[in-house]
């Protein structure tokens, strides 16, 4: 499944109970809801884990922030997770900056994400 908005496509796969998600672009004040509508229609269809591929996303705001904290907070109470992995370095200056690095979970690799998740349910 595909999504675009004005600076980001947002692609997904499910990889063994896992949904990898892959957007590439900038998560910006535009493209922050659509994003944001995007990863809530996968929770809500209890997708499992959501691990967002951040390879290809090379600048993210405040609104990017904002949505990848509403995710985290409304998988949480049913034990989903969500987890970054392949941060580009300038999305993790952004994140170690904003302390997000204390509040969601970011790895290197698909693997390590998996690990981190933890079992689908």
């Amino acid at each position: 499944m595909t999504a675009e908005a004005a600076e980001i496509t947002i692609e997904h796969e499910t990889d063994g109970g896992f949904t990898v998600v892959r957007p590439a672009g900038k998560l910006d004040t535009l493209s922050a809801r659509t994003f944001e509508a995007y990863l809530k229609g996968l929770a809500d269809a209890n997708a499992g884990p959501l691990l967002i591929d951040m390879e290809k996303v090379d600048y993210v705001t405040s609104f990017g922030l904002r949505s990848l904290l509403i995710i985290a907070k409304l998988l949480a109470p049913s034990g989903g997770k969500l987890v970054l992995f392949q941060v580009n370095p300038s999305v993790i200056e952004v994140l170690k900056i904003s302390g997000f690095l204390k509040i969601l979970t970011v790895t290197d690799t698909l693997a390590s994400a998996k690990e981190l998740a933890g079992q689908p349910r």
